[in-house]
């Protein structure tokens, strides 16, 4: 009988030591883990997936801001919609419109100046695609200024509260800049005479 009760207390004490549970803590953190994580297995390779392009999209215009945000702008490969997604690298933070169809093109506008001549005509060129969401004005802008010596090219996001005309202004990195706004895609959307510089 005393054999059992030592038998008990050893295993008790084994099932309550601190190596075990931190075992087990991280067994279960490393599952967690595995879950959590976004990547598909193609020709043997893993590939990290993107969370801001879907299977379905083709990126019309994306960069990265000056403090490591992310920008996209989507569309369905078949132009069945066109779609804005802003956030960290590893999350989408807004996503505009949520409804995606053919609708979204009509929820966008663009505008555009251009001015030829180089610096003695004062060159400039300015795009913008912008929307409005719960009160606030977002403006996307990729401008051209010849003038402007050593920071000719800009790229960001301008978002204006609506109520207040409060703005802000998020830098992007133009050397991030890929893409642009094509003229079959700003084509489907509103067309406007709206210029924000």
């Amino acid at each position: 009988m005393k054999g059992w009760s030592i038998f008990l207390v050893v295993a008790i004490t084994a099932c309550n030591s601190p190596e075990t549970k931190s075992v087990k803590t991280k067994s279960i953190e490393t599952v967690a883990e595995m879950k959590e994580e976004d990547s598909i297995e193609s020709s043997g390779e893993m590939i990290e997936a993107n969370p801001f392009i879907l299977p379905n999209e083709l990126v019309v215009l994306s960069f990265q801001t000056k403090k490591n945000k992310q920008v996209f702008v989507c569309r369905d490969q078949d132009n069945k919609y066109l779609v804005y997604r802003f956030g960290s690298k590893a999350k989408v933070e807004l996503q505009f419109p949520n409804k995606l169809d053919q609708s979204s093109f009509k929820k966008f506008d663009y505008s555009s100046y251009f001015r030829g001549g180089g610096v003695e005509n004062l060159g400039l060129t300015l795009d913008y695609l912008s929307f409005t969401n719960s009160g606030y004005r977002y403006v996307i802008y990729k401008t051209y200024a010849s003038e402007s010596v050593g920071n000719e090219d800009e790229i960001g996001i301008r978002i204006m509260h609506l109520k207040t005309n409060k703005e802000t202004t998020i830098e992007g990195d133009f050397n991030s800049l890929e893409g642009g706004f094509p003229e079959e895609i700003m084509e489907l959307v509103n067309q406007s005479e709206t210029l924000y510089d």
